[in-house]
């Protein structure tokens, strides 16, 4: 197991006051003050999100072109979205999935949890593996979604990466992970 030394200087900041800025349904914008900090700070609060990563029985993974809107382009993705309220990462894993895909999974099993941004935001996301995943019904858009399935082998990983494929930053560290462990 890896030893980490504990900061000798650096400590958690004392929070004096917290106030909601804008609320935009897919994030809060909260204003922050702390003691000893000479302005407020902005944060983004956001649900925790989930990604999939998922095999099928002949060696393939399931992926999604889907538009994306801060970027304007069309990104190459492991399923994934919102954690919804009151639903927990696994269960949402296998709905994004249906939903995105219409493939389903019986074998599903966490891999990673990281925090997307934490000098901005407060939220996780957590990466699962579903095995054995298959075709098994309509898919499921949300109302500013649509999504193409791509099934590309396990082999490419490392191409994908490498040659730009995929950028998002969140599938990137996903797929890199899951490479790095499945072995």
């Amino acid at each position: 197991m890896a030893r980490v030394t504990p900061p000798r200087t650096v400590k958690k900041l004392e929070k004096r006051a917290a106030e909601v800025v804008a609320d935009h349904e897919v994030f809060t914008l909260r204003k922050l003050d702390y003691a000893d900090l000479p302005r407020s700070v902005f944060v983004f609060d956001c649900p925790d999100w989930c990604n999939v990563i998922a095999e099928t029985p002949d060696g393939q993974l399931v992926l999604v072109w889907q538009y994306r809107f801060g970027t304007d382009a069309l990104s190459l993705e492991v399923p994934g979205g919102v954690i919804d309220p009151g639903e927990g990462p696994e269960e949402a894993a296998r709905r994004e999935l249906r939903e995105e895909t219409g493939y389903e999974a019986d074998a599903f099993e966490l891999l990673s949890v990281v925090e997307p941004n934490p000098a901005l935001q407060g939220n996780r996301c957590f990466t699962f593996v579903a095995r054995g995943a298959r075709p098994s019904g309509q898919t499921a858009f949300d109302d500013l979604e649509e999504c193409e399935v791509a099934l590309v082998p396990i082999a490419s990983i490392p191409e994908l990466i490498d040659e730009r494929h995929v950028t998002h930053a969140l599938v990137v560290v996903a797929l890199e992970t899951y490479w790095r462990k499945k072995a």
